[in-house]
């Protein structure tokens, strides 16, 4: 019995949301035609031979429906081993946009920057962490993997980054405090040709390869690229032009 009730309230419940209706309504007609086959006389032909035409429209018209897919987030959130050499995102790009807390990893090897993006005549813009910003730093060490060098990082970077500024059309910037993610854009104003990879700093990751990635493409959505694009203009506002006779801390 208690069995039957629970029965009821699923089927109540699916109802009231709008779930397996059609079903439902087969089932209904299902029996109405069991108890039409013990009392043989009491419908006519006719209306029996409508009501089965009328489930198997149903039945049919059910089956047009596109299945219901869960998203692979696995294919969706990856780690950063999954998005291969950096030289590959930025082939033929003609405009490169970065936010991480010093962006090492990328400055370390900027010929392929310079050879895909400033020799062609195309734009960068870098945004890194002001190390003299004692508050954003102090904070910034909570989130990044405790096996880095920030502040050596940092000073490389700042140095490599002038240096860069020579080659061709290279701006730079230094934000107060880490927002927790990384951020690079390629061609954010070209179209289906563009595309950006989030990086989720999170807290105290001990590897920098434990860190969530994920790729937006206008294609994919054209919602959440702008959103990002928007965000990095949003952070670039807030940086500050670097003081070049300012001590690094």
């Amino acid at each position: 019995m208690q069995g039957l009730i629970k029965g009821f309230q699923r089927i109540g419940q699916d109802i009231l949301a709008g779930r397996n209706i059609e079903s439902y309504v087969v089932t209904i007609i299902a029996l109405i035609l069991a108890v039409a086959g013990v009392l043989d006389d009491a419908i006519p032909d006719n209306w029996k031979m409508a009501t089965i035409l009328a489930a198997l429209a149903l039945l049919l018209f059910d089956s047009t429906r596109p299945e219901t897919e869960i998203a692979d987030l696995d294919a969706i959130l990856q780690d950063r081993g999954d998005f291969g050499a950096f030289h590959d995102t930025i082939r033929d790009a003609r405009e490169l946009w970065v936010y991480g807390p010093s962006s090492i990893n990328i400055l370390r090897d900027v010929s392929h920057i310079k050879r895909e993006i400033l020799d062609r005549g195309g734009k960068v813009r870098f945004l890194i962490q002001d190390i003299n910003n004692r508050e954003g730093m102090a904070f910034l060490h909570d989130q990044i993997d405790q096996t880095t060098d920030l502040e050596n990082s940092l000073r490389m970077s700042l140095d490599i980054l002038k240096n860069m500024s020579k080659w061709g059309n290279v701006e730079y910037r230094l934000l107060p405090y880490c927002p927790g993610f990384s951020l690079v854009i390629v061609d954010p104003y070209h179209g289906s040709r563009g595309h950006l990879v989030l990086e989720v700093l999170g807290f105290r990751n001990d590897l920098i390869a434990d860190r969530m990635h994920m790729e937006i493409t206008p294609d994919q959505s054209q919602h959440w690229f702008e959103h990002w694009v928007k965000q990095y203009e949003v952070m670039w506002e807030a940086g500050q032009m670097p003081d070049e006779n300012q001590r690094q801390d």
